[in-house]
C-alpha cells in the first residue's frame, strides 16, 4: 500500500497502485525481453528459444489486457468521486500516467524491435540439392530421387513455418498497436478528469486562500481596533482624574470661603 496517511486507503487508491504495478510489471517484462532478443541469430536461436520468446511477448500482452481492465475500472472509479479527489489524489494521477507513457513507449518499442530481428534472423532452409550424376535409373538414382523428394517435403515444411511465423510476428505488432491506443485513449479519459478537478481545485485554493488572506487582515483590524479601545479607555480615565481632582479642589475653596 503507498503512503495515504493523510486520508484513509479507498478504492481508488488501491486501483492506482494496482496501475503502478502493472506500469512497473510492463518496464521489467520489458527489460527480460532485450536481454533475450539478444540471442537472435546466434547459435542460442532455436526453436525452443523462439518459443520462449513468444511466451515472454504473450506476458507483456496480458499485463497491457489487465492495465487496460485496471484502467476502465479506474476511470469508472473518478467520475463517481470526482468531486472528492484532493490535490495529492491528482498529484498522483499525473505521476503514475507519466510512468504509464513511458512503459507503453518501451513496450512498443520492443515488440516492434524483437519482430524485425526475427525477420532478420529467420531461419533458412536447406536450399541445396543433391547432384545427379550419369546414372542410368540404378538404385543409387532411385535412392537419390527419394532424398531429393524427402529434402523438398522438408523445405515446404520450413518455409510454411517461415509463413507462419510471419504472420505471427505481424499480428503480435498489431496486437501492441492496439494496446497502446486503447491504453492511451483511456489515460486520456483520466486526464480530462484531471483536468478539471485540477482547475476546480486550483479555483477552491485560491478561495481558500483569499479567505486566509481577509482572516489575517480581520485579525489586524480587531488588534488594531482593541488597541484605540485601551487607548480610549485610558483617556477617559485620566479625564474622570482630572475631574475628580478639580471637584475636590473647588469643594476645599468653597468649605474654606464658608468657613471665613
Amino acid at each position: 500500500m503507498s503512503s495515504y496517511q493523510t486520508a484513509p486507503y479507498t478504492h481508488f487508491h488501491e486501483l492506482v497502485d494496482t496501475w503502478t504495478k502493472y506500469s512497473q510489471a510492463i518496464e521489467s517484462q520489458v527489460k527480460n525481453l532485450t536481454e533475450r532478443a539478444r540471442a537472435l541469430g546466434t547459435p542460442s536461436d532455436t526453436p525452443e528459444f523462439r518459443s520462449r520468446l513468444d511466451d515472454d511477448e504473450q506476458r507483456l500482452h496480458t499485463i497491457a489486457n489487465k492495465t487496460k481492465t485496471i484502467l476502465k475500472e479506474l476511470v469508472e472509479e473518478m467520475n463517481k468521486i470526482k468531486k472528492d479527489l484532493s490535490r495529492n489524489d491528482l498529484d498522483m494521477i499525473t505521476k503514475v500516467k507519466g510512468a504509464m507513457t513511458n512503459a507503453l513507449k518501451s513496450y512498443e518499442e520492443i515488440i516492434t524491435s524483437v519482430s524485425k530481428r526475427r525477420q532478420q534472423f529467420a531461419h533458412s532452409s536447406n536450399n541445396t540439392l543433391i547432384e545427379f550424376g550419369d546414372s542410368h535409373g540404378n538404385e543409387d538414382d532411385i535412392h537419390q530421387r527419394l532424398q531429393l523428394q524427402q529434402q523438398m517435403k522438408t523445405n515446404n515444411s520450413l518455409l510454411i513455418q517461415q509463413n507462419e511465423e510471419q504472420f505471427f510476428i505481424e499480428d503480435q505488432v498489431q496486437i501492441v498497436q492496439g494496446d497502446v491506443i486503447q491504453i492511451n485513449h483511456i489515460m486520456r479519459d483520466i486526464g480530462t478528469i484531471t483536468s478539471e478537478q485540477s482547475s476546480i481545485i486550483a479555483g477552491i485554493e485560491r478561495n481558500v486562500t483569499g479567505a486566509t488572506d481577509h482572516i489575517i487582515a480581520g485579525n489586524q483590524q480587531l488588534l488594531g481596533a482593541s488597541r484605540h479601545q485601551k487607548k480610549y479607555r485610558k483617556k477617559i480615565c485620566c479625564l474622570l482624574l482630572i475631574f475628580l481632582v478639580i471637584a475636590v479642589i473647588v469643594a476645599i475653596v468653597i468649605v474654606v470661603k464658608l468657613k471665613t
